[in-house]
């Protein structure tokens, strides 16, 4: 039997290869998700109304050729409209003949959508800033140590006057991470419209990604702001302490002298409790937790 086993095995894949490709001789009837490409013949207009990002095609072809085109990597349906009228309606079956990789044995039974309404405007560009999409998941005890940063963090929109006019920023495509317990850089595309190109098409997206820590930084003197000439302001206490919360990498290298600490003599004018709370500038990237007092006492002294 086991001298027989191997002659087994590849008679039952010969008869497995046989077996598809008989079914794959057969002409199937399928509906294909295709991702919409429309270009314009006129290169001083823009598409202006939205138009779907993909359509359905119901074909009829052989298996094989069914399977080929869902492997290919360039599965786009590409129509070329035309730029005679500001607004028109267009038939995507005249587009057929212009996606090659249909062919002459590939019947379509039904586009859907069938007809595009088109509207067009002047084609001009817009630099504007990219704001990161981002899902990120952290290990315990880890998170960003500062913002995300974006290279560019701008990008240029080429599109239709009306449609530009509208837009002030544009996402990134999400950047889902887990895990994440150092920094890194993931380029990624923006996220736009199909009828607004960008320059450039991509952005790198940068998370600086520390272990996250508490630090106490204690005595820090208050300073007087807007003080007057005539008058003296005696605070009680002179100073404070602060919680303050960062990456380990920052936190390790802080010191009271990196801290502004002040409180206005504007806020004491104003004051009806007799106690004033001071104004805390952390270091860069490092974030205040809490403030002890939170509230100070003080005496006006005249001249």
């Amino acid at each position: 039997m086991k001298k027989k086993l191997p002659l087994i095995i590849i008679s039952f894949l010969f008869a497995v290869i046989i077996w598809i490709s008989v079914v794959l001789g057969n002409s199937f009837i399928y509906k294909i998700k295709v991702p919409l490409k429309p270009t314009l013949s006129d290169y001083e207009y823009a598409i202006k109304g939205a138009l779907p990002s993909d359509i359905y095609l119901n074909v009829n072809a052989q298996g094989w050729k069914l399977l080929s085109i869902m492997l290919s990597k360039d599965l786009v349906f590409r129509c070329e409209l035309p730029s005679k009228e500001n607004s028109f309606k267009y038939q995507l079956s005249s587009a057929v003949a212009e996606n090659q990789w249909l062919g002459a044995d590939v019947k379509i039974l039904d586009l859907t959508p069938s007809v595009l309404q088109v509207d067009l405007d002047k084609k001009t560009t817009k630099r504007v800033k990219v704001v990161a999409g981002t899902d990120l998941q952290f290990k315990k005890g880890y998170g960003l140590a500062r913002n995300i940063e974006l290279y560019p963090d701008s990008v240029t929109l080429i599109g239709a006057k009306a449609t530009l006019s509208k837009i002030s920023e544009v996402p990134t495509d999400k950047l889902e991470l887990t895990d994440l317990s150092g920094s890194f850089i993931e380029r990624v595309g923006i996220n736009v419209p199909n009828e607004i190109d960008t320059d450039p098409t991509s952005v790198k997206v940068y998370g600086d990604v520390q272990k996250i820590v508490d630090r106490e930084i204690q005595y820090l003197p208050i300073t007087l702001k807007n003080a007057p000439k005539d008058k003296t302001v005696l605070f009680l206490p002179e100073k404070v302490s602060v919680s303050v919360t960062g990456g380990i990498n920052y936190l390790g290298k802080i010191t009271a002298e990196d801290f502004s600490v002040f409180i206005d003599y504007n806020d004491i004018l104003s004051d009806t409790l007799g106690s004033v709370s001071p104004t805390v500038v952390p270091p860069k990237y490092v974030r205040l937790s809490y403030l002890d007092p939170e509230r100070i006492k003080y005496i006006i002294k005249k001249y």
